[in-house]
C-alpha cells in the first residue's frame, strides 16, 4: 500500500489524526511521507487525482473534504 492509501486509511480511523490534519494538513502530509503530487491531490480533493494516485476508486470517500 503506498503512502498515501495509508494516510487515507489512518484519516478515516483515527479520530486524533484526522484532528490534527485538519489543524494542519501540511504537517500531517510531510508526517506521512507524502510527495509532492500526492500533497496537491490531498489539498485539491479532486477525485480522479486521487484515484488515479492510489488505484481505489473510494479513496475520495475516505478523503476528509469537509468534515462533520
Amino acid at each position: 500500500m503506498s503512502k498515501l492509501n495509508d494516510l487515507l486509511e489512518n484519516l478515516s480511523s483515527d479520530a486524533n489524526l484526522k484532528a490534527k490534519y485538519l489543524e494542519n494538513p501540511e504537517l500531517v502530509m510531510e508526517e506521512a511521507g507524502l510527495n509532492d503530487k500526492e500533497k496537491a491531490a490531498m489539498r485539491s480533493g479532486d477525485e480522479k487525482s486521487l484515484t488515479d494516485l492510489t488505484g481505489d476508486k473510494k479513496a475520495y470517500g475516505k478523503y476528509i473534504v469537509n468534515p462533520d
